[in-house]
């Protein structure tokens, strides 16, 4: 049976978008361009999510390039995310003042 975090990890390195977009608007998948990004995702969501409860998922909090769009997890703060979850992106650092 897939866990949780199983479902997490296949929803974001399946999702594709094949619509029209305006010009000059253009949709950033981190999921898809950074390796690094879907190996923090990964562990992240096998470390938080490897279980079968019952849950609710909110996507898109901070989805900007320097939020969830960066570190590909909804966790805005990559130094937070580094030394509370012990995970990190290379290349990535970014600071949230509300973090702390």
């Amino acid at each position: 049976m897939k866990t949780f975090a199983d479902k997490i990890i296949a929803f974001y390195t399946e999702i594709n978008f094949s619509g029209t977009l305006p010009a000059g608007i253009s949709i950033m998948n981190p999921f898809k361009n950074n390796p690094d990004v879907i190996n923090t995702v990964t562990l992240f969501y096998r470390k938080y999510y490897s279980d079968n409860n019952k849950r609710h998922m909110i996507i898109g909090i901070n989805p900007g390039r320097l939020g969830a769009g960066a570190t590909g997890v909804p966790f805005t703060d990559t130094i937070r995310l580094e030394q509370i979850c012990g995970l990190s992106v290379p290349g990535i650092k970014t600071y949230e003042t509300s973090s702390v």
